[in-house]
């Protein structure tokens, strides 16, 4: 990728040094630069024209490092911005901490909206190895390894219940295997 222009890089050096001296300042609705009233379909237009303007992909090859982490930050406190407005929970919650005179809402790590891994109800190290390998033998369709594995696992966690049932599952299609004189 080609460096940007000379006029480009002191236009985002002089952006950095505007804003970034004053970021913690600035609420989520200074820095998207919309009213507190804004409907979910304006903060989300504010932040993509922001996040095609300072996506860091943009500005990676920049020589002057300091510039560019203090881009990355303001990018980060931009999207951090988005995250709470266009979230009407969140944004309640920001609206009343915003009220009590806090600029940021701590959103306390990553939202978790996909599905939970089921091994995670396994506790043992080794009952989580040998279900892993189970599985993997399942998808092989190793029936025998599965089993082998599953059994495996359920001599470390003998209370677990995802291990019983894959345990009975992987048992039932070799069982069939062996009825049909199939692997």
């Amino acid at each position: 990728m080609a460096s940007p222009p000379p006029n480009y890089v002191e236009a985002l050096r002089a952006f950095a040094d505007q804003i970034f001296p004053v970021l913690d300042q600035r609420s989520y609705y200074e820095l998207l630069n919309v009213p507190a009233d804004a409907d979910v379909r304006t903060v989300r237009a504010a932040f993509y024209r922001l996040a095609g303007q300072l996506h860091p992909d943009r500005f990676h090859t920049l020589a002057q490092a300091a510039v560019r982490e203090q881009l990355e930050t303001i990018y980060a406190r931009i999207c951090e911005a988005y995250r709470v407005l266009a979230h009407p929970e969140r944004r309640t919650a920001y609206n009343k901490a915003l009220a009590g005179g806090r600029k940021r809402l701590e959103l306390g790590g990553r939202d978790s909206t996909g599905p939970r891994n089921p091994e995670d109800s396994i506790k043992h190290p080794e009952a989580k190895k040998f279900f892993r390998l189970g599985m993997v033998c399942l998808g092989k369709k190793d029936w025998k390894g599965a089993v082998m594995n599953f059994q495996f696992a359920k001599n470390f966690e003998p209370s677990s219940q995802l291990v019983s049932d894959k345990l009975a599952e992987a048992q039932s299609f070799a069982g069939a295997a062996k009825a049909g004189g199939a692997k």
